[in-house]
C-alpha cells in the first residue's frame, strides 16, 4: 500500500503517512464494514487519502529511475537479474508516458493483484471501464516494446 500510495503522492513519507492513516480509520471501522472486502476498502481509503494529499501539495512526479531500480529482483541469476531489470526499465519508462488513469489500473492489477471489481471500486469506475483501460495500456505497451 506505501508503493501505491507513493505512486500517487510521489513522495515517500507521504505515502507512510497516508497508509498510517488509513490503518488508523480501520480501527475506527466497525467490523461488519469491511468483512468481505478488506483489501478493497484499504486501497479505496488509501487512494483517496493520497489523493487529498497530492492535491493539497499540487504535484505530480513521474516514476523516477531511482524508484524503478529500487525494485529488487528475485532472480538467482545475476544475468537474468539484469535483464529483467532492464525490460523493467523500459516497461516503467514506457508506462510512465500513458495516461494516468491507464497507469493506476495496470498497477492496481499488476502490482497489487486486485481484482478488475475492486478496482472498479477503488478508482469509482466501472468494470468495463477498468478493462478497456487496461486493454489499451497494455495493447499500447505490446506495440511499443514490441515494434512490427
Amino acid at each position: 500500500m506505501v508503493r501505491y500510495a507513493q505512486r500517487i503522492t510521489a513522495d515517500l513519507e507521504q505515502a507512510r503517512d497516508v497508509v498510517q492513516e488509513t490503518f488508523t480509520q480501520l480501527c475506527r471501522e466497525e467490523p461488519g464494514h469491511v468483512d468481505g472486502h478488506l483489501a478493497q476498502w484499504l486501497f479505496t481509503v488509501c487512494r483517496n487519502k493520497a489523493l487529498d494529499v497530492r492535491r493539497k501539495e499540487n504535484r505530480m512526479h513521474p516514476l523516477s529511475e531511482t524508484m524503478a531500480e529500487a525494485c529488487p529482483s528475485r532472480e538467482p541469476s545475476q544475468e537474468t537479474a539484469l535483464e529483467q531489470h532492464d525490460t523493467a526499465d523500459m516497461i516503467f519508462k514506457r508506462l510512465a508516458t500513458l495516461p494516468e488513469n491507464q497507469q493506476e489500473v495496470v498497477r492496481l492489477k499488476f502490482q497489487n493483484g486486485l481484482s478488475y471489481k475492486e478496482i472498479a471500486t477503488i478508482t469509482k469506475l466501472s468494470v468495463t471501464n477498468v478493462g478497456y483501460l487496461l486493454h489499451t495500456a497494455l495493447s499500447k505497451l505490446r506495440d511499443e516494446l514490441n515494434p512490427k
